[in-house]
C-alpha cells in the first residue's frame, strides 16, 4: 500500500513538472522571438508602437537652491505611416520651494512626430543611427490655484538609437497654455523612445502558441 502510494506521488509530480516545464519553454519562447524581431524590424515602419517619456525643468536644489523640481511626460503613440507617429501625452511635474506649498502640474493632449530622412536635410545621420524629427501637440494644461488651460506644444529634436528598437532623444520644445493665467516658454527635453512593431510581435506570439498545443496534442 505504501509503495502504491508512493508511486502515484510520484507520477503526480512528474506530471505537474512537465507542465511547468511547457509554461516555461513557451515563456523562453516568446522571449526569445521578441528579442530577435526588436534587432530585425525597421524601427519606423507603419504599425509600430512609441512607448516611453521626456524629462524636463530638472533641478535638485543642489548647490545653494532651496528648490527641486521635475517635469515628465509619459507618452504612447502610433505610426500611421512609415516615419509618421499620432499619439497621447501626459505631462505631470512640481515645483517645491523651500517655506512655501509645492505647485503641481498637469495635463494631456494629442501630439504628432515626424522622422526625417537624410535625404530630406541633404546630409547624413550621426554616426547613421539617428533620426532628425519634428513635433507638435494640443491639448490642456493646470497647475495648482490656476485654472485649466488650451496648452499648444511645437519643437524639433533628434534622437539618436542605441540599438535598432530602443532611441534617446533630445527635443527643444517652445509651448504655451491659454487662459487664466497664462504661460509660455522654450525648453529642453531629454527622454528615450521604444518602438514596438506591432505586426511582427503578434505573429510571432500566434505562431509560438500554435507550436506549443500542437506539442502538447502530440504528447498527450
Amino acid at each position: 500500500m505504501a509503495f502504491l502510494l508512493y508511486r502515484k506521488s510520484l507520477l503526480f509530480k512528474q506530471k505537474n513538472g512537465n507542465k511547468m516545464k511547457k509554461v516555461i519553454f513557451s515563456v523562453m519562447a516568446l522571449a526569445g522571438c521578441l528579442a530577435v524581431t526588436t534587432k530585425a524590424d525597421a524601427q519606423l515602419q507603419k504599425g509600430t508602437f512609441l512607448v516611453g517619456g521626456q524629462l524636463a525643468n530638472i533641478n535638485f536644489g543642489l548647490g545653494s537652491s532651496n528648490s527641486v523640481s521635475l517635469d515628465i511626460s509619459p507618452k504612447v503613440g502610433y505610426f500611421i505611416q512609415n516615419n509618421l507617429a499620432l499619439g497621447l501625452e501626459v505631462p505631470l511635474g512640481f515645483t517645491a520651494i523651500k517655506g512655501i506649498d509645492p505647485t503641481f502640474r498637469y495635463g494631456i493632449g494629442a501630439f504628432g512626430r515626424y522622422y526625417f530622412a537624410p535625404k530630406e536635410f541633404n546630409i547624413d545621420n550621426i554616426l547613421n543611427r539617428g533620426r532628425f524629427f519634428g513635433e507638435a501637440g494640443v491639448g490642456i494644461a493646470g497647475q495648482t490655484d490656476v485654472e485649466v488651460g488650451f496648452n499648444i506644444k511645437v519643437g524639433a529634436g533628434y534622437a539618436y538609437f542605441i540599438t535598432p528598437n530602443v532611441a534617446l532623444e533630445t527635443l527643444v520644445r517652445y509651448q504655451g497654455t491659454y487662459g487664466t493665467g497664462n504661460t509660455s516658454g522654450l525648453g529642453i527635453n531629454l527622454g528615450f523612445q521604444i518602438h514596438l512593431p506591432s505586426k511582427k510581435i503578434k505573429s510571432e506570439y500566434y505562431q509560438i502558441k500554435k507550436d506549443v498545443e500542437t506539442k502538447r496534442t502530440g504528447e498527450e
